[in-house]
């Protein structure tokens, strides 16, 4: 059975969205270079990154962009479009660090709403972003 879509009617301003959690291993991070053609070594070299001073690998940017895609979409439903996700990277990240995505319904324009997320590790910022979702009626 297909879980079902939100609609504009069932939304209220302020609201929250469920948090997400997510932690990268050094793997995931591999894969989503291949994924993504982004082989930088700073993202799966250990070695290499710890000669540059870093804790771990680094956890691409664009792993952020995905993560606020997936919460809005896990809240939404499957008949939701993200027509417009803009993000700020305000930290680094590396693997081995839990993630969290969370976020809340600021705005409504039309059958569009506009939901602010922020991405924090272990409640230090990373990233923050504004993404707005279509919905049906």
């Amino acid at each position: 059975m297909i879980r079902p879509t939100r609609s504009v009617a069932m939304v209220q301003p302020g609201e929250p969205l469920p948090a997400l959690e997510k932690t990268f291993t050094t793997v995931d991070l591999m894969a989503y270079g291949a994924a993504t053609w982004d082989w930088h070594r700073v993202h799966y070299d250990i070695e290499f990154a710890r000669a540059m001073k870093l804790p771990n690998v680094v956890i691409d940017g664009q792993t952020f962009g995905a993560l606020f895609a997936r919460a809005i979409m896990d809240w939404a439903g499957p008949r939701a479009f993200v027509a417009r996700l803009s993000f700020r990277m305000k930290a680094m990240a590396f693997a081995g660090e839990t993630l969290r995505v969370e976020g809340e319904v600021t705005q409504f324009r039309s059958s569009t709403v506009v939901v602010t997320q922020r991405l924090t590790s272990d409640c230090r910022l990373v990233s923050e972003a504004e993404t707005e979702v279509r919905l049906p009626p």
